[in-house]
């Protein structure tokens, strides 16, 4: 666990390099709509392919049979020539099994290849200069807990002389819109991901995650999240195999918005 929470602040000139994983599926073969085109214009508003912040993005398909609806994917990397990987299965996926194997993934990545992953779903908005926003908040922040968000839906508490990072209990996590985490914590998900429990009661990935964290570190109360959030859900993920027109999902109260920039860039010292 040392080599997770260190306490150290990583300077601000340090380059470092992430990788964006998304799970995805063509919504329209679970009786809902596709959005993820949407996302990714988003990513374009926010001037994430123009950034100089180093990451790339993979895209884990969860074994659809028409997998058309990524065929845009292919002029993003024609225009920024970014590296946006397609990672297929030659299963039929759910949510479940196909974050499980997205951390498979992620356990086979030589390490210190990467040095933090970003987990963000298929349905999302994100600020103005995203990637700059998350690498100076990481780069403070992300040090001083197992992992974090920068998608705040849940309640937090404000830290004594800290504008941008609050505390928040581990057991109130859920939703993995911007979920940030080293390379080694995807062990304990790897290990406890089909436990009994969850499989009794029909767990969430985020809900997975949280616990096969909080099953084996007892002692982690805490984590530390953006504020505000530099990511909103689009509130369209519920209405997976329901309704097209009806929008259950979860949403933030403190997201800073499409158009604004939090600079935390120039903010974080």
């Amino acid at each position: 666990m040392n080599n997770i929470i260190t306490n150290k602040i990583i300077d601000k000139e340090e380059k470092l390099r992430y990788l964006i994983a998304i799970p995805c599926v063509n919504r329209i073969e679970r009786n809902a709509i596709n959005v993820i085109d949407k996302t990714f214009e988003g990513f374009e508003k926010a001037d994430m392919f123009n950034s100089e912040i180093d990451f790339d993005i993979v895209l884990f398909e969860s074994g659809s049979i028409d997998k058309s609806y990524l065929n845009f994917i292919e002029e993003y990397k024609s225009k920024y020539k970014k590296n946006i990987f397609i990672y297929e299965s030659k299963n039929k996926e759910n949510a479940i099994t196909n974050t499980f194997r997205m951390f498979q993934y992620i356990k086979k990545i030589p390490k210190n290849y990467y040095n933090f992953i970003i987990w963000m779903d298929d349905d999302i908005f994100v600020c103005k200069k995203f990637m700059e926003n998350a690498d100076a908040w990481i780069k403070k922040y992300a040090n001083f807990s197992y992992f974090s968000s920068l998608y705040v839906p849940y309640r937090t508490y404000f830290v004594k002389g800290s504008l941008n990072v609050q505390h928040a209990d581990m057991s109130n996590f859920y939703g993995t819109c911007c979920t940030i985490f080293k390379q080694e914590v995807v062990h304990l998900p790897i290990q406890n991901w089909f436990w009994q429990h969850f499989e009794l009661f029909n767990f969430n990935p985020d809900a997975r995650f949280r616990d096969c964290i909080r099953k084996k570190l007892t002692t982690l109360k805490k984590i530390c999240v953006s504020y505000p959030s530099l990511v909103q859900h689009m509130n369209i993920g519920s209405s997976i195999y329901n309704n097209q027109n009806i929008n259950k999902g979860h949403k933030c109260n403190n997201f800073i918005g499409v158009d604004a920039d939090p600079k935390f860039y120039e903010q974080i010292k």
